[in-house]
């Protein structure tokens, strides 16, 4: 029998609307920032904790309809998406069962549709030595190994869905962006369209776990598929949720880590982060000709002695590779692995207290992934190009740390230019880079949860 204390309130401020409430069965409070995610469960892999995350994903971007000067309309935009999502979120619970929205802003959005003189007082700016005043959301640059025809995008504003149940995801993005009559889990939606405040430009569906990549890739025979082990969490055979592999909290944010950022707690983008999108097409042929050892080295890194069976390896802090380990694997090995190129930048270098009194170890990530897999090419849905229905693996990597410029010196490492110089490295040596083709490009930034809805369009 569930007992409970009557509330003694005044029968004007009841809100009758709301009660019987099934998406408040679960209390999880909304937390400060948006990527972290309340109510996610853990998996014990043989000693291994791994992290369940949703198994769909979407993202839509769009832009803003009206003119850039029009204030007014700026205003509207903010009070029609804030209305729109909670409207949502009053249907569906803020966990994995139930739906997560993440709102992310394109540059343009900031250097476009905002003052100047507003954007100099709140915009965070990096610290990082040689980039000291930017902000710390730059646009994305083309990367070495990036193919000639990449896109570098410039959206406003990007969607990112996520839930355990696709219908969730989908029944939100038409009751957003559809102007039809539409229903949330069935319940009229009557604040929740958006569709004339923004033009979508692209709409973008994955998913990550449940055996999902060997499962759709056979059944659509993209090739190669037939050799992903059973259980893969993506298509290139590796778990990718591991709990110590994954930032925790909120050591993404501008914030949290000293020396990146200007920002502080109470900051108006405190719980805020710098995102990177990408997509990026996989050839399963080329990686599946390697050997299970052959990919676990290009994977993590040359040492690593897992039996062929273990999808899910240690990625606990002590296992971190620094850059004096990764140079002598170069020198050793011939060989760097994926892994190890970058950790010396996504893991603190030494034990931290955080700008919130928290100690952190060394060796701990702070730099978060929510990236998933697809089948689509390269969308579901592009205004500005043209889609195949040819199914091809792919992967829809979603970043988030606490600058830009950190993220330009990770993914610099990750194509090892000047390691490969110095060592005479093969192409196929340099982790798992000749095996990918990366068509869009675009860094945003992700406010914090309280701005959510048009940063600093409440300022105006």
């Amino acid at each position: 029998m569930v007992t409970f204390e009557p509330e003694q309130v005044a029968a004007a401020g009841f809100d009758w609307t709301a009660v019987v409430d099934y998406s408040k069965r679960t209390a999880l409070a909304p937390p400060l920032t948006q990527y972290e995610l309340p109510g996610i469960t853990l998996e014990d892999h043989q000693g291994v904790p791994v992290a369940v995350v949703p198994l769909w994903h979407a993202l839509v971007t769009a832009t803003f309809e009206f003119p850039a000067e029009d204030r007014t309309a700026l205003a509207t935009a903010q009070q029609r998406i804030t209305r729109a999502l909670s409207e949502i979120e009053q249907v569906y619970p803020l966990e994995p069962g139930g739906i997560f929205i993440q709102v992310a802003y394109g540059l343009g959005y900031f250097r476009d549709r905002l003052p100047e003189a507003l954007t100099d007082e709140y915009m965070p700016r990096s610290t990082l030595a040689g980039t000291e005043g930017a902000w710390a959301v730059i646009d994305s640059i083309r990367y070495p190994m990036d193919p000639p025809e990449l896109i570098l995008e410039s959206n406003e504003i990007c969607f990112h869905f996520k839930s355990d149940y696709r219908q969730h995801i989908e029944d939100a993005i038409h009751a957003l962006f559809e102007p039809e009559e539409q229903s949330l889990n069935g319940i009229p939606a009557v604040n929740a369209y958006i569709g004339d405040q923004v033009q979508v430009t692209s709409i973008r569906r994955g998913f990550a776990g449940r055996n999902m990549p060997k499962l759709m890739g056979e059944r659509l025979g993209i090739a190669g598929a037939e050799r992903i082990p059973a259980g893969s969490m993506l298509f290139l055979g590796f778990t990718s949720s591991h709990l110590h592999g994954l930032a925790a909290g909120n050591l993404p944010s501008f914030e949290t880590l000293p020396g990146y950022t200007d920002q502080r707690p109470g900051s108006y983008f405190a719980g805020g982060t710098a995102m990177h999108l990408s997509h990026i097409a996989l050839d399963l042929e080329r990686w599946y000709q390697f050997g299970r050892k052959e990919r676990l080295d290009r994977m993590f890194h040359p040492r690593r002695t897992d039996a062929d069976e273990v999808l899910s390896v240690d990625q606990s802090p002590g296992s971190t590779t620094f850059r004096e380990q990764r140079d002598a694997d170069a020198a050793t090995y011939k060989l760097v692995g994926h892994n190890e190129q970058m950790q010396y930048l996504s893991r603190v270098g030494a034990d931290t207290t955080t700008a919130y009194g928290e100690q952190v170890e060394k060796g701990t990530v702070f730099f978060l992934r929510q990236d998933f897999d697809t089948i689509e090419n390269p969308f579901g849905l592009w205004t500005d190009g043209e889609v195949s229905s040819e199914p091809r693996a792919a992967v829809h990597f979603v970043g988030m740390g606490p600058s830009a410029q950190h993220y330009e010196k990770m993914r610099l490492e990750m194509d090892s230019q000047d390691l490969s110089r110095r060592h005479g490295l093969a192409e196929d040596a340099v982790g798992f880079t000749k095996i990918l083709h990366t068509t869009h490009r675009q860094n945003f930034l992700l406010p914090p949860r309280a701005h959510r809805s048009c940063p600093l369009a409440e300022l105006l």
